[in-house]
C-alpha cells in the first residue's frame, strides 16, 4: 500500500504515526449509544486497515461481565484510543488494549503474525 509521498507500508513495516485511533459509528449505533445500550459490533479506524470489533461476540464470552474489560484494559467510553505507532508490540508488552487477551499465550487466539484476523485488507 502507498500512503501520502510515496512511503510505502507493509504487514510488519510501522505505519506512520497518528494522533489517535477513532471509531466509525453509524447513526444506529449513535442511538444505541445514546440508549445506554453495547454495540454489536463497531468498526476502529486503523492505518493497518480498520477493525470490525464485535463486541457483542466478546461481550457475551465473558457472560456480560463489562469490568473484564472495562476500565482496566479499554475506557467505557467512544472517545479516541490513542494508541499511536508500534500498537502491537507495545500492548503486547504491557498485555493492554486487544493483547490483554490476543497476546501470545493469552487467553484468546494470538494476534502475532495474524493480521487479517481482524485488520480489513488495505488496497494495494
Amino acid at each position: 500500500m502507498v500512503l501520502g509521498a510515496g512511503v510505502l507500508v507493509g504487514c510488519h513495516s510501522a505505519p506512520p504515526s497518528k494522533p489517535e485511533t477513532k471509531f466509525i459509528l453509524t447513526p444506529d449505533d449513535r442511538a444505541a449509544v445514546a440508549k445506554g445500550q453495547p454495540l454489536d459490533t463497531m468498526v476502529i479506524e486503523s492505518p493497518a486497515g480498520n477493525v470490525t470489533f464485535t463486541h457483542k461476540k466478546h461481550y457475551e464470552r465473558v457472560n456480560g461481565d463489562c469490568t473484564t474489560c472495562h476500565a482496566k484494559v479499554f475506557p467505557q467510553a467512544l472517545e479516541p484510543l490513542n494508541y499511536k505507532r508500534a500498537t502491537h508490540r507495545a500492548a503486547e508488552g504491557t498485555m493492554t488494549s486487544c493483547a490483554y487477551c490476543h497476546a501470545v499465550g493469552g487467553s484468546a487466539f494470538a494476534a502475532d503474525s495474524n493480521c487479517t484476523k481482524c485488520h480489513a485488507e488495505r488496497e494495494h
